[in-house]
């Protein structure tokens, strides 16, 4: 049984040096030759964070504004719902005026319920879309961590 594990830990111990000596080989960019087409892809790269960095900014001031027009929408909804309620009360003793006024505070109050319900989806998606943009820098700033290892390397050959 002992020689089992002996086994399985000599056959974990072959795969980790696989992909450590994987890890080692992946760079692109090896030599001075490379160093043209190093410095255009990290300028690329620069420019990608460049502009998703403006964007998560333009996104993260969008939130703010999403969030008193969710909150703005949800109190006028309310507020249409209890108006609507009222005049119905009013309406109940039969009067056609009362009854038009009744269905038409009703059809405003579904009018301010539906402007709530798309103001919380606008800040869910800009909530996503932070959340995205974020994401996709994290791997645009990886990026260009490994280029300039690359370049460090391609330097140290000098």
């Amino acid at each position: 049984m002992n020689s089992n594990y002996v086994k399985m830990a000599l056959t974990m111990f072959a795969l980790a040096m696989v992909f450590i000596s994987e890890a080692a080989f992946a760079q692109k960019y090896k030599t001075s030759a490379d160093t043209l087409k190093l410095n255009k892809e990290y300028a690329a790269v620069s420019l990608d964070i460049a502009q998703l960095n403006a964007k998560l900014i333009a996104e993260k001031n969008k939130t703010s504004d999403y969030q008193l027009k969710s909150a703005s929408t949800a109190k006028d909804a309310s507020q249409s719902a209890s108006d609507s309620r009222d005049q119905a009360e009013k309406a109940t003793n039969g009067k056609m005026n009362e009854m038009k006024k009744s269905v038409k505070k009703a059809k405003r109050a579904k009018s301010e319920a539906d402007a709530a319900d798309s103001a919380l989806d606008n800040q869910t998606d800009n909530t996503k879309k932070i959340a995205d943009i974020s994401a996709r820098l994290t791997k645009k700033q990886d990026r260009l961590t490994e280029l300039d290892k690359q370049r460090a390397a391609i330097l140290a050959l000098k």
